[in-house]
Protein backbone atom coordinates (compact mmCIF):
# COMPACT_ATOMS: atom_id res chain seq x y z
CA UNK A 1 0.00 0.00 0.00
CA UNK A 2 1.10 3.54 -0.82
CA UNK A 3 0.34 6.12 1.90
CA UNK A 4 0.33 9.82 0.98
CA UNK A 5 0.64 12.84 3.26
CA UNK A 6 -0.40 16.25 1.94
CA UNK A 7 -2.86 14.58 -0.43
CA UNK A 8 -5.35 17.46 -0.40
CA UNK A 9 -2.80 20.01 -1.62
CA UNK A 10 -2.31 21.03 -5.25
CA UNK A 11 0.44 18.49 -5.92
CA UNK A 12 -1.25 15.86 -3.76
CA UNK A 13 -4.53 15.96 -5.66
CA UNK A 14 -2.74 15.49 -8.96
CA UNK A 15 -0.76 12.59 -7.52
CA UNK A 16 -3.86 10.88 -6.09
CA UNK A 17 -5.54 11.14 -9.48
CA UNK A 18 -2.49 9.55 -11.12
CA UNK A 19 -2.39 6.70 -8.58
CA UNK A 20 -6.15 6.24 -8.28
CA UNK A 21 -5.98 2.67 -9.63
CA UNK A 22 -3.30 1.71 -7.10
CA UNK A 23 -3.78 0.63 -3.50
CA UNK A 24 -3.45 4.01 -1.77
CA UNK A 25 -4.53 5.79 1.39
CA UNK A 26 -4.30 9.47 2.26
CA UNK A 27 -3.81 11.43 5.46
CA UNK A 28 -6.42 14.21 5.51
CA UNK A 29 -7.13 16.94 8.04
CA UNK A 30 -10.81 17.48 7.19
CA UNK A 31 -13.75 15.25 6.32
CA UNK A 32 -14.73 17.36 3.28
CA UNK A 33 -11.59 16.39 1.34
CA UNK A 34 -13.47 15.68 -1.89
CA UNK A 35 -11.85 12.30 -2.61
CA UNK A 36 -14.13 9.56 -3.91
CA UNK A 37 -13.28 5.86 -3.73
CA UNK A 38 -9.99 6.62 -1.98
CA UNK A 39 -9.18 5.38 1.52
CA UNK A 40 -8.53 8.28 3.90
CA UNK A 41 -7.23 8.55 7.44
CA UNK A 42 -8.31 11.66 9.32
CA UNK A 43 -5.36 13.18 11.11
CA UNK A 44 -2.43 15.49 11.09
CA UNK A 45 1.33 15.30 10.59
CA UNK A 46 1.72 16.51 14.18
CA UNK A 47 -0.84 14.09 15.62
CA UNK A 48 1.20 11.03 16.61
CA UNK A 49 -1.84 8.83 17.16
CA UNK A 50 -3.23 9.42 13.67
CA UNK A 51 0.26 8.97 12.16
CA UNK A 52 0.48 5.60 13.86
CA UNK A 53 -2.82 4.59 12.27
CA UNK A 54 -1.80 6.07 8.92
CA UNK A 55 1.52 4.23 8.63
CA UNK A 56 0.20 0.81 9.68
CA UNK A 57 0.19 -1.57 6.70
CA UNK A 58 1.94 0.92 4.41
CA UNK A 59 4.80 -0.21 2.19
CA UNK A 60 5.71 3.20 0.80
CA UNK A 61 5.16 6.69 2.22
CA UNK A 62 4.99 9.62 -0.18
CA UNK A 63 5.52 12.65 2.03
CA UNK A 64 4.11 15.85 0.54
CA UNK A 65 2.63 17.58 3.60
CA UNK A 66 4.22 21.01 4.11
CA UNK A 67 3.67 24.63 4.97
CA UNK A 68 4.86 26.62 1.95
CA UNK A 69 3.73 30.17 2.65
CA UNK A 70 3.00 31.31 6.20
CA UNK A 71 3.39 34.55 8.14
CA UNK A 72 4.60 32.77 11.28
CA UNK A 73 8.04 31.21 10.79
CA UNK A 74 7.38 28.76 13.65
CA UNK A 75 4.77 27.03 11.48
CA UNK A 76 7.47 26.01 8.99
CA UNK A 77 9.42 24.28 11.73
CA UNK A 78 6.33 22.76 13.33
CA UNK A 79 4.98 21.16 10.15
CA UNK A 80 7.92 20.74 7.79
CA UNK A 81 10.60 19.73 10.29
CA UNK A 82 8.87 18.42 13.42
CA UNK A 83 6.11 16.83 11.33
CA UNK A 84 8.74 14.91 9.35
CA UNK A 85 10.37 13.79 12.62
CA UNK A 86 6.99 12.48 13.80
CA UNK A 87 6.49 10.63 10.53
CA UNK A 88 9.92 8.97 10.78
CA UNK A 89 9.10 7.71 14.28
CA UNK A 90 5.75 6.31 13.11
CA UNK A 91 7.44 4.59 10.15
CA UNK A 92 10.01 2.94 12.40
CA UNK A 93 7.34 1.83 14.85
CA UNK A 94 5.29 0.22 12.08
CA UNK A 95 8.27 -1.08 10.09
CA UNK A 96 7.77 1.08 7.01
CA UNK A 97 11.15 1.33 5.31
CA UNK A 98 10.48 3.37 2.16
CA UNK A 99 9.83 7.12 2.00
CA UNK A 100 9.70 9.38 -1.04
CA UNK A 101 10.00 12.95 0.22
CA UNK A 102 9.12 16.01 -1.84
CA UNK A 103 11.43 18.73 -0.59
CA UNK A 104 12.26 21.92 -2.48
CA UNK A 105 15.05 23.66 -4.34
CA UNK A 106 14.62 26.33 -1.66
CA UNK A 107 16.64 24.02 0.60
CA UNK A 108 19.73 24.46 -1.62
CA UNK A 109 20.13 28.22 -1.47
CA UNK A 110 23.19 29.91 0.00
CA UNK A 111 20.94 31.99 2.26
CA UNK A 112 17.98 29.92 3.42
CA UNK A 113 14.63 31.56 4.08
CA UNK A 114 12.37 30.07 6.78
CA UNK A 115 10.76 27.64 4.34
CA UNK A 116 14.07 26.53 2.83
CA UNK A 117 15.60 26.04 6.26
CA UNK A 118 12.71 23.84 7.43
CA UNK A 119 12.97 21.71 4.28
CA UNK A 120 16.74 21.40 4.63
CA UNK A 121 16.36 20.22 8.22
CA UNK A 122 13.69 17.71 7.18
CA UNK A 123 16.04 16.33 4.51
CA UNK A 124 18.78 15.80 7.09
CA UNK A 125 16.39 14.01 9.43
CA UNK A 126 15.35 11.64 6.67
CA UNK A 127 18.86 11.00 5.37
CA UNK A 128 20.00 10.11 8.89
CA UNK A 129 16.92 8.03 9.70
CA UNK A 130 18.18 4.68 8.40
CA UNK A 131 15.08 4.41 6.18
CA UNK A 132 15.12 3.88 2.40
CA UNK A 133 14.73 7.52 1.40
CA UNK A 134 14.45 9.27 -1.95
CA UNK A 135 14.36 13.07 -1.96
CA UNK A 136 12.89 15.13 -4.80
CA UNK A 137 13.58 18.85 -5.00
CA UNK A 138 11.14 20.64 -7.31
CA UNK A 139 11.44 24.34 -8.05
CA UNK A 140 8.39 26.61 -8.47
CA UNK A 141 5.49 24.23 -9.25
CA UNK A 142 2.85 25.61 -11.57
CA UNK A 143 -0.16 24.31 -13.46
CA UNK A 144 -3.87 24.90 -13.85
CA UNK A 145 -5.41 26.03 -10.55
CA UNK A 146 -2.07 26.02 -8.71
CA UNK A 147 -2.04 28.13 -5.55
CA UNK A 148 1.41 29.48 -6.45
CA UNK A 149 0.22 30.76 -9.81
CA UNK A 150 -2.98 32.16 -8.30
CA UNK A 151 -0.98 34.13 -5.75
CA UNK A 152 1.41 35.34 -8.43
CA UNK A 153 -1.45 36.58 -10.60
CA UNK A 154 -3.05 38.31 -7.60
CA UNK A 155 0.28 40.02 -6.97
CA UNK A 156 0.64 41.09 -10.62
CA UNK A 157 -2.86 42.59 -10.61
CA UNK A 158 -2.44 44.30 -7.23
CA UNK A 159 -0.14 47.18 -8.22
CA UNK A 160 0.05 49.67 -11.08
CA UNK A 161 3.59 48.45 -11.70
CA UNK A 162 5.25 45.11 -10.98
CA UNK A 163 7.72 45.45 -8.06
CA UNK A 164 10.62 43.03 -8.26
CA UNK A 165 13.16 42.46 -5.51
CA UNK A 166 16.68 42.99 -6.90
CA UNK A 167 17.58 43.03 -10.58
CA UNK A 168 15.37 40.06 -11.49
CA UNK A 169 18.28 38.31 -13.22
CA UNK A 170 18.40 35.43 -10.74
CA UNK A 171 17.61 32.18 -12.52
CA UNK A 172 15.26 29.30 -11.88
CA UNK A 173 13.45 26.55 -13.77
CA UNK A 174 9.70 26.44 -13.04
CA UNK A 175 8.29 22.91 -13.26
CA UNK A 176 4.82 21.80 -14.31
CA UNK A 177 2.85 19.78 -11.76
CA UNK A 178 2.52 16.88 -14.23
CA UNK A 179 6.30 16.58 -14.37
CA UNK A 180 6.58 16.51 -10.57
CA UNK A 181 3.87 13.84 -10.35
CA UNK A 182 5.64 11.77 -13.00
CA UNK A 183 8.94 12.03 -11.13
CA UNK A 184 7.29 10.69 -7.96
CA UNK A 185 5.70 7.79 -9.82
CA UNK A 186 9.01 6.97 -11.50
CA UNK A 187 10.61 6.57 -8.04
CA UNK A 188 8.04 4.19 -6.56
CA UNK A 189 9.43 0.95 -7.98
CA UNK A 190 12.94 2.23 -8.69
CA UNK A 191 15.32 0.83 -6.07
CA UNK A 192 18.17 2.69 -7.73
CA UNK A 193 16.64 5.95 -6.49
CA UNK A 194 17.02 5.00 -2.82
CA UNK A 195 19.47 7.22 -0.96
CA UNK A 196 19.53 9.82 -3.73
CA UNK A 197 18.45 13.43 -4.12
CA UNK A 198 17.01 14.61 -7.43
CA UNK A 199 16.48 18.13 -8.72
CA UNK A 200 13.03 18.13 -10.32
CA UNK A 201 13.07 21.15 -12.58
CA UNK A 202 11.42 22.30 -15.76
CA UNK A 203 13.17 22.07 -19.11
CA UNK A 204 13.56 25.85 -19.44
CA UNK A 205 15.97 27.96 -17.40
CA UNK A 206 14.63 31.50 -17.05
CA UNK A 207 15.59 34.67 -15.30
CA UNK A 208 12.84 35.94 -13.01
CA UNK A 209 12.37 38.85 -15.44
CA UNK A 210 11.78 36.44 -18.33
CA UNK A 211 9.41 34.39 -16.22
CA UNK A 212 7.31 37.45 -15.32
CA UNK A 213 7.27 38.58 -18.96
CA UNK A 214 5.98 35.19 -20.14
CA UNK A 215 3.28 35.03 -17.46
CA UNK A 216 2.17 38.59 -18.26
CA UNK A 217 1.97 37.78 -21.96
CA UNK A 218 -0.05 34.62 -21.26
CA UNK A 219 -2.58 36.49 -19.10
CA UNK A 220 -2.51 39.75 -21.07
CA UNK A 221 -1.13 41.82 -18.19
CA UNK A 222 0.41 45.02 -19.51
CA UNK A 223 2.48 46.60 -16.77
CA UNK A 224 6.08 47.63 -16.51
CA UNK A 225 8.48 46.06 -14.05
CA UNK A 226 10.13 48.17 -11.36
CA UNK A 227 13.26 46.72 -9.77
CA UNK A 228 13.88 47.53 -6.11
CA UNK A 229 17.56 47.19 -5.13
CA UNK A 230 18.47 44.64 -2.46
CA UNK A 231 20.16 47.47 -0.55
CA UNK A 232 16.75 49.12 -0.16
CA UNK A 233 14.73 45.93 0.43
CA UNK A 234 16.94 44.79 3.33
CA UNK A 235 16.36 47.81 5.62
CA UNK A 236 12.66 47.83 4.70
CA UNK A 237 12.35 44.17 5.72
CA UNK A 238 14.32 44.75 8.93
CA UNK A 239 12.25 47.75 10.01
CA UNK A 240 9.00 46.09 9.00
CA UNK A 241 9.84 42.98 11.03
CA UNK A 242 10.48 45.13 14.10
CA UNK A 243 7.04 46.69 13.71
CA UNK A 244 5.21 43.38 13.19
CA UNK A 245 6.35 39.77 12.95
CA UNK A 246 3.86 39.30 10.10
CA UNK A 247 5.54 41.86 7.83
CA UNK A 248 5.31 40.26 4.34
CA UNK A 249 8.84 41.09 3.16
CA UNK A 250 11.15 38.91 5.25
CA UNK A 251 14.88 39.59 5.51
CA UNK A 252 15.61 35.89 5.00
CA UNK A 253 13.59 35.98 1.78
CA UNK A 254 15.45 39.03 0.46
CA UNK A 255 18.80 37.40 1.17
CA UNK A 256 17.73 34.06 -0.33
CA UNK A 257 16.27 35.50 -3.53
CA UNK A 258 19.72 36.27 -4.95
CA UNK A 259 20.61 32.58 -4.92
CA UNK A 260 18.02 31.55 -7.51
CA UNK A 261 16.78 27.96 -7.76
CA UNK A 262 18.45 26.38 -10.72
CA UNK A 263 20.55 23.26 -11.05
CA UNK A 264 21.14 20.10 -13.02
CA UNK A 265 18.55 17.43 -13.78
CA UNK A 266 21.16 15.03 -15.19
CA UNK A 267 20.74 12.52 -12.35
CA UNK A 268 16.95 12.47 -12.68
CA UNK A 269 17.26 12.06 -16.45
CA UNK A 270 19.67 9.16 -16.01
CA UNK A 271 18.03 7.26 -13.14
CA UNK A 272 14.36 8.09 -13.66
CA UNK A 273 14.24 8.79 -17.40
CA UNK A 274 12.80 12.14 -16.36
CA UNK A 275 11.78 14.32 -19.32
CA UNK A 276 10.21 17.64 -18.28
CA UNK A 277 8.30 20.00 -20.56
CA UNK A 278 9.35 23.55 -21.39
CA UNK A 279 7.74 26.50 -19.62
CA UNK A 280 6.00 27.62 -22.82
CA UNK A 281 4.51 24.13 -23.19
CA UNK A 282 3.40 24.09 -19.56
CA UNK A 283 1.67 27.47 -19.82
CA UNK A 284 -0.55 26.07 -22.56
CA UNK A 285 -1.85 23.20 -20.41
Amino acid sequence: MIAITGATGFLGRHLVEKLRNKNIKCLVRKEDHGFKNVKTIKGDINDKKSLDNFTKGAEIIIHLAAVIDHKDKEEYKKVNTEGTKNLIKACKKNKVKRIIFVSSMASTKTHLDDYGKSKSEAEKLLLNSGLDVTILRPSFIYGKDSNSMKKLLEFLHKFKVIPIVGDGEYKFRPVHVDDVVNSIVLCINNKNSIGKIYNILGKTELTFNEFIDMVCKKYNIKKRKVHIPISICLPISSIGSMITKNFPLKKTFVLSIKSGTTGSIDLAERDLKYKPMSFSEGLKK
